[in-house]
């Protein structure tokens, strides 16, 4: 632990650093003044961050009468970090810098159940991106590692509680991750990771208050209030997927009836257009799956909305206006200055989205309905891999001490 001058240099390091991070380029004259340190204290204090390679000199400023200032500039290659999601189906993980830019992706389906083998595939998604850093420069440290993962996930202990899509209780995913990788990881729930990956890189930059709703196999919000995610007392908030929008309604797999993901999910979407098969209805779903109803999935109805099927068309907008429903409730409740759509069934855009917005707007207070934006995610598939990285990012420059 650093104390006494040690830590005063630390502290005066990070608050240079953050300063040239947000402001851009800036002379060694503007930080001293910016900050209230002494020039020879900026002037000790940037040697270190170049020598260390977090500012780079980028060329001379305007002169006010004397010798033209040297410009510094924060350089996101200081440091790579990694994000990654496992959701229902799929890990994905990406190389970032630290302005968020995405190098490499890893992307794989998931078949098992078992959460000790997503763990495994993590570790393996993980170490290619490892692999594939040499590629792009001169060797770079790696901050860390953040992953979003389905499910109530404990971010202070590092522990996966509970998924409905894996067989988990209480695994300590991020001390076995950082035991194995021999580097720092954090872990936050997927619909969570996918908001903050917005806030920082996407739609909702400088948004303090927004929800991130997941539509996917299942359905989830990621809930930021005033600049912090929100996980409420137990880290289970944002469970939009049960609140209950049909009455008598399926079963969901929660235990309830008419849930918003028995009638809003990719799962519901594609439930929905096997009944209009089965009803005898002409659809191009029929075709694309070549006449069996088992292979039909969201992807399979959004294809043929594309290519104009009405029936496909309907399935989608009647899943949206459903989801409106929910989210309406959840705009009255938390008003947020932004809802994001995210997740794979978002890929339909507007055959979706509009009737979602328009069912939302509907149902939200008018005071409310005429500041909300309604929006669809700006980083797609990178949303959650870039939440995670953007954990890493944040924690990077919250602390005192640089690594």
């Amino acid at each position: 632990m650093l104390v006494g001058p040690e830590l005063i240099r630390a502290i005066n390091k990070q608050r240079v650093l953050r300063l040239v991070r947000s402001a851009g380029a800036m002379s060694r004259a503007d930080l001293a003044e910016r900050t209230g340190l002494t020039r020879p204290t900026v002037s000790a204090v940037v040697a270190e961050l170049l020598e260390e390679g977090w500012v780079e000199e980028i060329g001379t400023g305007e002169s006010s009468g004397g010798r033209p200032p040297i410009l510094l500039r924060f350089n996101p290659r200081a440091r790579w970090v990694i994000g990654a999601e496992l959701g229902a189906g799929h890990v994905r993980a990406v190389l970032a810098d630290l302005a968020g830019n995405v190098f490499h992706r890893f992307k794989q389906r998931v078949e098992s159940r078992d959460p000790l083998i997503e763990v495994d595939q993590l570790e393996r998604a993980v170490r290619y991106l490892l692999d594939q850093t040499p590629r792009y420069g001169p060797p770079t440290p790696v901050a860390g590692v953040g992953i979003g993962i389905t499910g109530v996930i404990d971010p202070e202990e590092g522990v996966w509680r509970y998924s409905p899509h894996y067989q988990v209780r209480d695994l300590p995913v991020a001390p076995m991750l950082q035991e194995r990788l021999s580097l720092p990881v954090w872990i936050e729930n997927d619909a969570r990771a996918m908001a903050w990956g917005e806030r920082s890189f996407g739609a909702a930059q400088g948004v303090d208050n927004l929800a991130f709703i997941r539509v996917g196999v299942g359905l989830g919000a990621g809930i930021i209030i005033d600049g912090r995610l929100y996980g409420g007392a137990h880290q289970g908030a944002g469970e939009i997927g049960h609140i209950m929008v049909k009455e008598r309604g399926l079963r969901c797999r929660c235990g309830s009836d008419g849930c918003l993901e028995t009638v809003g999910s990719a799962i519901a979407i594609a439930r929905r257009a096997v009944q209009r098969m089965a009803q005898g209805e002409e659809t191009l779903i029929r075709e694309l799956c070549g006449g069996d109803p088992s292979k039909v999935i969201a992807t399979t109805v959004i294809e043929a909305a594309d290519a104009g099927d009405r029936v496909a068309q309907e399935i989608l907008s009647e899943a949206g206006r459903f989801l409106g429903i929910g989210i309406g409730a959840m705009i009255n409740l938390l008003n947020p200055a932004m809802v994001i759509i995210g997740g794979g069934t978002s890929r339909a855009g507007d055959y979706l989205i509009e009737p979602l917005r328009q069912a939302a707007l509907e149902r939200t207070l008018p005071a409310l309905r005429e500041r909300v934006k309604i929006v669809r995610t700006e980083l797609g598939e990178d949303a959650g891999p870039l939440g995670g990285a953007a954990l890493v990012i944040e924690e990077l420059f919250r602390t005192p001490t640089l690594k």
